[in-house]
């Protein structure tokens, strides 16, 4: 667990907002069936890309963050108690994971188009980490990510519903001549990611 939040505060990245402290971590324990989804996605990717031999992890699979709106007190001083508000989009993904079918939720539009958005900036992460309660900490999740053949962009391209053609998820690039100032990665696949880790910090 220390390592999580180690790299939580080594990925905070904004220097308008000081970095905060994590106050708790929870390992979040997956269902059969989505895990064997997951791991299905990540060897089909495996066995078309062959990243293993380039010295990668299977699938180019790594870790990023998500922020999302939390509408209960879950992760709050060891509270693991799911609610079944349809509001609590946290609650909504710590039981059943991610669904493209939830697009737009929060923001009303993709960079990248009909996507699930993750990033290795915990800080941008924790602009989009809402809560609609009392609580004084937030939440956000960190995740297994299959990259595959991620394809760098720069300028935003919200007519996307798929990666283009030859690539497994879409990267953000922050350039000074692009629209982006924190790196994001989108894939397309529901079985692309998985929730890791949940953050709690003030």
């Amino acid at each position: 667990m220390s390592l999580v939040s180690a790299l939580f505060t080594k990925s905070w990245l904004h220097p308008s907002v000081s970095p905060k402290k994590v106050k708790a971590i929870y390992m979040i324990v997956l269902t059969s069936d989505l895990h064997s989804s997951y791991m299905d996605y990540l060897n089909e990717v495996e066995y078309r890309e062959d990243f293993e031999s380039q010295g990668l992890p299977k699938g180019n699979e790594s870790e990023r963050w998500h922020g999302t709106t939390r509408a209960c007190l879950i992760g709050d001083h060891s509270n693991t108690q799911f609610c079944q508000s349809l509001d609590c989009s946290l609650c909504g993904i710590l039981q059943d994971s991610y669904s493209l079918d939830f697009y737009q939720g929060k923001t009303g539009w993709g960079r990248f188009g009909r996507g699930i958005y993750t990033t290795g900036t915990s800080s941008k992460a924790d602009t989009y980490s809402v809560n609609n309660n009392s609580s004084k900490w937030k939440a956000v999740i960190l995740n297994k990510v299959v990259i595959g053949n991620g394809a760098s962009v720069t300028l935003n391209l919200p007519k996307l519903t798929a990666p283009p053609p030859g690539y497994d998820s879409v990267l953000g690039e922050p350039m000074k001549t692009g629209h982006l100032n924190y790196d994001e990665c989108v894939v397309y696949n529901n079985d692309a990611l998985r929730p890791e880790y949940l953050i709690m910090y003030k």
